[in-house]
């Protein structure tokens, strides 16, 4: 002790460059980014009731990985937060199928929202050492920012304590078809279309059929954090999906399921939104649910019950754009005779669904987010299908609808319109710039031009004539009608006089034919 009170302060001074470089060595090694990023994350999200060891998991998920989307970290939280149990709030947590920024009630979702704010303003920070400027520090606190805007944006719909007011119109029409129109616009209220808010998780619900060995199994580009639902088959039932996809010509894709979905006014703006949330299905799940054709003639396991095919388990969502051309006709597209479905009849003009992976020359149909985003999905479709150079924007969300019909039965749709510049006959005149290899093959030889009324007494026939025609596809049928309800009043009364009589014509259509 003496000897430290005999040290002059020269001698104080000389310990100064040692002790700055034992600090410095310490915050080097606290400013790595995953140190970096683990306290901070820890931080953030203790009050969240998310665990430290979850916090850290998820950090080196992302420093092996690679960096992450907000997509990704909502599809993580759906997990890991633990949720507030409420009487009749929506099963979540692991091993369900439903989204965070669906379930979650809206003070959760801003509570969560402020976190991942703070979170990116603590990397931002950094250490003294500058490590904000790492471009992995970089990219988490933008990711992070990115999902704190897609949590507020979740929160201003009102959260899942908002309340549901469904509108369900069931069309019985003949030859036992069904329409269900869950959500139309109405233009006596101002509503001429929706905004459109997707809620996404990784969670999946297939069939295991595929046999074992290499090859045998599709290979596809996974993102991670995937949960799996198997759909059940009998052995006799995985036979002949096994025989189905051992041709070259089909794949088994992974495809959008409506898991659940409400209508939101957005506190922000007023606007009326649909609020969709969606997880995965496949192509082989949706032959096994929605086709009862897929199975016909397969007589059920000893001691099993039949199949029932109603799509309650896949829960398909397709997509469909009718367009309006510039001369003011509704197009529909003749479908080829080598069509997957529906082949020979009018479909919507344009007509498709979500990629939700990448494949080869196709990317996903993903905002920069990485959120599925079906406007353009629909633009994509457009393009493929018809040549078409369509703005995602420009597409117009006219509402919800389900169908079940004799090949295929509970099928969701999301139903929209866009109106062109081009004529009918520029359109048809346009299709030789579609794409041969994706989309040009489902087309048939024709477009369907539908004029649209002029007088409010001409839009009874029409919707007649759209829900009794036997050439057009249950989306054409459906779309048409939302189309028609943009423009003019339609009555859910008297869609249901019109659905249980019968078509009385609907006026002058011309087929135009496509100039390959």
């Amino acid at each position: 002790m003496d000897k430290l009170v005999d040290l002059t302060l020269a001698d104080w001074f000389s310990f100064i460059p040692g002790l700055i470089a034992i600090w410095a060595v310490v915050e080097a090694l606290r400013g790595r980014p995953e140190r970096l990023m683990k306290r901070s994350r820890i931080h953030a999200m203790k009050g969240l009731g998310i665990s430290r060891k979850e916090s850290k998991r998820r950090v080196h998920g992302i420093v092996t990985s690679g960096p992450a989307t907000p997509a990704d970290e909502l599809n993580w939280l759906a997990s890991a937060h633990p949720g507030q149990a409420r009487p009749g709030s929506l099963p979540r947590g692991k091993g369900s199928p439903m989204p965070l920024t669906f379930a979650a009630s809206s003070a959760e979702l801003l509570k969560l929202s402020q976190a991942y704010a703070s979170y990116a303003a603590k990397l931002r920070k950094g250490s003294f050492l500058g490590t904000a400027t790492a471009p992995l520090i970089v990219h988490e606190s933008q990711t992070a920012l990115e999902t704190s805007t897609v949590l507020g944006s979740a929160a201003s719909g009102g959260g899942a304590e908002a309340p549901k007011t469904l509108r369900d119109v069931r069309l019985e029409l003949p030859a036992g078809r069904t329409f269900d129109l869950w959500e139309l616009p109405e233009v006596e209220k101002g509503t001429l279309a929706y905004d459109l808010f997707v809620s996404y998780r990784r969670h999946r619900i297939a069939p295991d059929f595929h046999e074992p060995g290499p090859g045998n199994r599709p290979v596809a580009i996974e993102a991670g954090g995937l949960e799996t639902e198997p759909l059940p088959t009998t052995p006799a039932e995985a036979e002949i999906l096994r025989a189905k996809f051992r041709s070259p010509r089909t794949f088994d894709s992974v495809l959008p399921r409506l898991v659940d979905w409400r209508p939101e006014r957005v506190s922000s703006n007023g606007r009326q939104r649909l609020h969709l949330a969606m997880a995965e299905t496949t192509y082989a799940a949706v032959l096994t649910d929605h086709y009862p054709k897929t199975f016909e003639g397969l007589d059920p396991d000893p001691g099993a019950a039949p199949r029932i095919v109603e799509g309650e388990a896949s829960r398909l969502l397709t997509l469909s754009t009718v367009l309006v051309t510039a001369d003011r006709k509704m197009l529909f597209a003749g479908r080829s005779k080598n069509a997957g479905s529906h082949a020979g009849l009018f479909g919507p003009a344009v007509n498709g669904n979500l990629e939700l992976r990448p494949r080869d020359g196709i990317l996903p149909d993903a905002d920069s987010s990485g959120i599925p985003d079906p406007r353009r999905a629909l633009a994509r479709e457009a393009h493929e299908e018809l040549g078409l150079s369509l703005d995602p924007q420009q597409i117009r969300i006219l509402g919800l609808a389900r169908f079940t019909v004799e090949k295929e039965r509970g099928t969701h749709l999301l139903m929209s319109s866009s109106h062109l510049a081009q004529t009918a006959d520029e359109v048809a005149e346009g299709v030789r710039l579609a794409d041969p290899l994706e989309g040009r093959w489902e087309l048939g030889g024709e477009l369907l031009a539908v004029p649209l009324p002029t007088k409010e007494r001409d839009v009874d026939p029409l919707l007649s004539w759209l829900l009794h025609c036997p050439q057009l596809t249950p989306h054409a049928a459906l779309t048409g009608i939302a189309t028609l309800a943009s423009q003019f009043k339609v009555d859910p009364d008297r869609l249901l006089c019109l659905a249980a009589g019968d078509s009385n014509g609907g006026g002058s259509f011309e087929t135009i034919p496509l100039k390959w």
